[in-house]
């Protein structure tokens, strides 16, 4: 049933309505998906990027398939093998083919599920490689490249580039993955799938067998420019357009923006050269299949909530009965299978543990709509509380799960904290790189998230930096910034060695009431909690402002347990450091059902 839809448009600021359904979650072939369900005859197939594109483009790529839909051609979205929701692990992929193969078993399953007279394929980054691998061999009536991977060769090498110049944020080199595969941003490709992603080459494959392709380009990228030249020279019709947007867009998945302008360039440019025609016929027969079986779990895609805004993905360990769950919550805007997969891989290796899991998106992130009028800004917002309700509200209900424990990294970690406060179904927190414990309600947060604040001993390393007094000295660092965030910091400091003097004068003394008091209502209510952490994450200060610098402040919470992780960083893109929160996540089950025993 079609519902009235309201979503924010980030970059007009303005509400915009439309009437249609959520996608339906759908597993065919062990490959998870989401199907759009419209009446067209014209159905669109659209192929994402992989890794740090992909997480940044997971909440575009739903709105995208939703305008498609509600302009009347059903759209099918869906995992590569080995990642997102799909079956397998990434390092485990042996096959060369494994991804086109899978592009093409996705192809056949539009056929299935809405009988179309044409489809049009839509890729993305190395989703666009594969777009035009599939049309050079299979009749395709159009193809739309969204700032593609023309060569595959090329792309593994800016990949292993990038990972090289992210190294001191994400603490890995492109050979920590498997060996002849490469690791980056904390995704993982196997030897095989970059040997067919090597393999990839739209200006040397065959001319695609389409009426119409449209070239959606980077500004002042040559890579575009060459294709477009390419394609022209094998005599196909070729529109282009710009990519507007892009960089914004593709540039931090916390901070991504969608792309409202082109979603609605592309989504006209199809409706003009493909007006969609009605169907007489339904669009889909009866319940989709979303079930994923294995050995020692089963994973149901699962929308829930008011309308199904909701998107979750329920793990249930066959070894036990539903007695205690865990509900991972995102991390900043990375959808429910986490940064790297991480997720995924937890939630898989528990249920092989026997704990059931459920991953959900959140209101406005990933696959999850906001709720009718909310705006874009959803993190760290009271709201969120509803959201959590509303899982909390399905596990207890529909799932028959008798007990919860919360879980998440970052600002999952911090609303998993105050979620856990509020509603007494929680029976176990597990806080991972939480970034605050509280926030001051008059601190803008999204300014903070652009900003990272910084302690006095970060600025003084960076005094006697050579290359910060170079930045200053040129101009392109601005004194009056650095000025700025150095007083900015020397008051928080000063604001937290008065606070016994000033009291409710005090930011401090103010905000450390209502730390403690939420620390004192978990404790009262015998909520064990874990807080860890990686060393030197920013929010182990955090801690130390409230609980004292040697921890010891926490003493008197007989229910907190503190763990710290060496060698990893604040997303956990180390393999060894999410081993080792693997570990505690088990050891923290194992006392829950030691607990429930008791």
């Amino acid at each position: 049933m079609n519902v009235l839809h309201h979503e924010f448009s980030e970059t007009s600021g303005k509400m915009e309505t439309m009437t249609v359904a959520p996608a339906e979650p759908v597993v065919f072939d062990g490959l998870a998906g989401s199907f759009h369900a419209a009446r067209g005859d014209t159905a669109i197939l659209l192929l994402s990027p992989w890794g740090y594109e992909e997480l940044c483009s997971r909440k575009s790529y739903r709105i995208l398939g939703e305008t498609l839909a509600a302009r009347g051609y059903p759209t099918l979205r869906f995992d590569y093998p080995g990642t997102g929701n799909s079956a397998g692990e990434s390092a485990g992929i042996e096959d060369e083919r494994s991804w086109r193969d899978a592009v093409r078993r996705a192809f056949d399953e539009v056929g299935k599920l809405c009988t179309p007279s044409r489809v049009i394929v839509i890729g993305q980054g190395v989703g666009g490689a594969l777009a035009a691998d599939l049309a050079s061999e299979t009749d395709v009536a159009g193809l739309v490249l969204l700032a593609p991977v023309a060569q595959g060769r090329g792309y593994l090498r800016e990949l292993t580039a990038w990972t090289a110049m992210t190294k001191p944020t994400f603490l890995v080199d492109a050979s920590d993955g498997p060996q002849g595969g490469l690791m980056a941003g904390g995704s993982v490709l196997s030897a095989a799938t970059a040997s067919e992603i090597r393999s990839l080459n739209i200006l040397k494959a065959p001319a695609p067998r389409v009426s119409k392709v449209l070239l959606v380009e980077r500004d002042h990228h040559p890579g575009d420019a060459k294709l477009a030249a390419n394609l022209l020279e094998k005599s196909v019709a070729v529109d282009r357009l710009p990519f507007e947007g892009y960089v914004d867009y593709v540039s931090n998945p916390t901070l991504s923006i969608v792309p409202v302008t082109t979603i609605e360039a592309v989504t006209s440019w199809i409706a003009t050269q493909f007006p969609a025609s009605a169907t007489a016929s339904a669009p889909t027969q009866g319940a989709l299949p979303s079930t994923l079986q294995e050995a020692d779990y089963e994973q149901t895609l699962v929308r829930f909530g008011a309308n199904g805004m909701f998107f979750g993905v329920f793990t249930r360990a066959l070894a036990r009965p539903n007695e205690t769950a865990f509900l991972f919550l995102n991390s900043g805007y990375d959808h429910s299978v986490g940064w790297g997969r991480s997720t995924v891989d937890f939630a898989r290796a528990l249920a092989s543990s026997g704990v059931t899991s459920l991953r959900m998106d959140a209101a406005g992130i990933g696959e999850s709509r906001l709720w009718p009028g909310q705006a874009p800004q959803v993190l760290y917002g009271d709201r969120q509380l509803d959201d959590v309700k509303t899982a909390l509200d399905w596990l207890t209900g529909t799932a028959g799960v008798e007990k919860v424990v919360l879980v998440g990294r970052c600002s999952g970690a911090y609303l998993a904290l105050i979620a856990a406060e509020a509603d007494p179904r929680v029976t176990g927190l597990v806080a991972i790189n939480v970034r605050r414990l509280v926030w001051d309600p008059d601190e803008d947060v999204e300014t903070t998230l652009r900003e990272p604040i910084q302690t006095l001993d970060t600025y003084r390393r960076k005094m006697v930096d050579k290359r910060m007094l170079k930045r200053l000295l040129t101009g392109d660092l601005p004194l009056s910034r650095v000025v700025t965030r150095l007083a900015s910091a020397v008051s928080r400091v000063l604001d937290r060695k008065l606070a016994p003097v000033l009291r409710g004068a005090s930011r401090h003394y103010r905000l450390n009431r209502i730390v403690q008091s939420r620390f004192k209502a978990l404790r009262e209510r015998g909520v064990p909690v874990s807080l860890i952490f990686c060393e030197g994450d920013r929010g182990v200060q955090d801690v130390q402002a409230w609980f004292k610098e040697d921890f010891s402040g926490l003493a008197p919470y007989e229910n907190v347990e503190l763990s710290m992780i060496a060698n990893a960083d604040h997303n956990l893109t180390p393999l060894a450091s999410r081993a080792e929160v693997l570990e505690l996540l088990r050891g923290f089950a194992s006392s829950q059902r030691l607990r429930a025993r008791k």
